[in-house]
């Protein structure tokens, strides 16, 4: 039986592992030279396996993303604190997908990915201390 929630939850998963992964686009566009952001980047590549099994498993068919387009960074030298931006977008629908979601895979990924990106977040503030969120005061 599919579960409509749980099946749009895993397509965004899928979304934000994926070829349109924030981590994966830095890295492979040569955006920005970070360890901690190589390794989030092979960690959403296994992370998707992980989501492209379960949708396998489960007969959901996911689409395929569009890369994140960076025509806005031209003006920008640093390009942290847009990624900054983006990961806590990323932890806030993750957090709800965690407790919304009726289908527990769905949800026990949705959990793995946000406690991810929470350390993700936590390592680039170290990385860089002064680094801030846009807007943040």
């Amino acid at each position: 039986m599919k579960s409509p929630l749980a099946s749009r939850h895993l397509a965004r998963l899928h979304e934000m592992v994926g070829s349109a992964s924030i981590c994966r686009v830095v890295c492979e566009r040569t955006l920005l030279q970070s360890e901690v952001l190589t390794r989030a980047a092979s960690a959403d590549r296994a992370a998707d396996e992980e989501v492209v099994s379960l949708a396998r498993d489960r007969g959901w068919l996911l689409e395929d993303r569009k890369p994140y387009e960076w025509q806005l960074m031209a003006a920008h030298s640093d390009p942290r604190p847009r990624i900054l931006r983006i990961l806590q977008r990323d932890l806030f629908e993750l957090d709800l997908m965690a407790r919304e979601t009726d289908d527990d895979d769905v949800s026990a990924l949705a959990a793995q990915l946000r406690n991810d990106r929470r350390s993700l977040v936590r390592d680039m503030m170290h990385e860089l201390p002064r680094l801030s969120l846009p807007g943040a005061k």
